[in-house]
């Protein structure tokens, strides 16, 4: 039967990601100086499982040599058109005469 496993998750306060997650067995054998590094402005928990992504996400960078169009876009874009500014309302003079 497989041995059960305890593991620390380490989360930066800060920012609220996880920085890593070691087993229990590797801090127990830290010093009280690591123990406080490592627990400085971070929550440390307690898990059963490490969980592992099944999906990894690779970035690949090429160099666009020509300009790129997509489907349901304009070719050019339309021209603005020059805007006229409007007169500015003249000041009225105080009270409004009634019809």
């Amino acid at each position: 039967m497989a041995e059960k496993q305890n593991f620390v998750q380490i989360v930066d306060n800060l920012t609220g990601k996880i920085e890593r997650i070691i087993n229990l067995s590797e801090i127990e054998a830290m010093t009280a100086e690591e123990k406080l590094a490592l627990s400085r402005a971070k929550s440390l928990y307690i898990v059963t499982h490490r969980l592992e992504p099944v999906v990894k996400i690779e970035l690949k960078k090429t160099v666009v040599n020509h300009e790129i169009t997509f489907p349901g876009e304009a070719e050019t874009p339309p021209a603005p058109e020059e805007l006229i500014p409007e007169p500015a309302p003249k000041p009225g003079r105080g009270r409004k005469s009634k019809s």
